[in-house]
């Protein structure tokens, strides 16, 4: 294999971590309106699977440096693969209003595939529970995910190929 395409990869996994981060800092102080989606769907297309799915896992690993290990750190490393796996399988008819139902509806379901992990550790009534009482975030997290998407999709991958980044 290429020494060189090697290098551009594993640069490319950094660079996509540190926007990945930076971008979810941006919005930190508004509740449950984020970036990270349109950003994991984005790469997702233009990038592939793979470098995504680095760049996600090591973003989770800097949560969990950043926060410690908690229940909702551990999620990011089952539920951001999932958003990965969904983009993926659209990703021939991936536009702006495809972008926006999927991370829309991710957006809903967010608390309910972060309960997954309070399933496993106190059962079903405490993952009900949390799923429950974090509904109206669910609720903002969906709309402006869908919002979000449908406005920045289409421009962010435009500029990735007037910028012609490739592996």
């Amino acid at each position: 294999m290429d020494r060189h395409f090697e290098i551009r990869k594993l640069v490319y996994t950094a660079l996509l971590t540190a926007i990945i981060e930076a971008a979810k800092w941006a919005l930190n102080a508004i509740a449950n309106v984020e970036l990270v989606s349109l950003l994991t769907m984005v790469f997702t297309i233009y990038f592939g699977w793979q470098i995504t799915l680095c760049s996600l896992l090591l973003f989770a690993l800097i949560e969990c440096l950043w926060w410690g290990v908690s229940i909702w750190t551990v999620t990011y490393f089952y539920v951001w693969p999932i958003l990965i796996l969904i983009t993926w399988l659209f990703r021939d008819k991936m536009d702006r209003y495809t972008a926006a139902l999927i991370s829309g509806f991710f957006g809903l379901a967010f608390g309910a595939l972060c309960s997954l992990t309070t399933l496993v550790m106190s059962g079903p009534k405490a993952a009900f529970a949390w799923w429950i009482a974090g509904i109206p975030y669910d609720v903002v997290h969906g709309i402006s995910n869908c919002i979000i998407a449908f406005i920045l999709y289409e421009p962010l991958i435009r500029a990735l190929k007037r910028m012609n980044i490739r592996l």
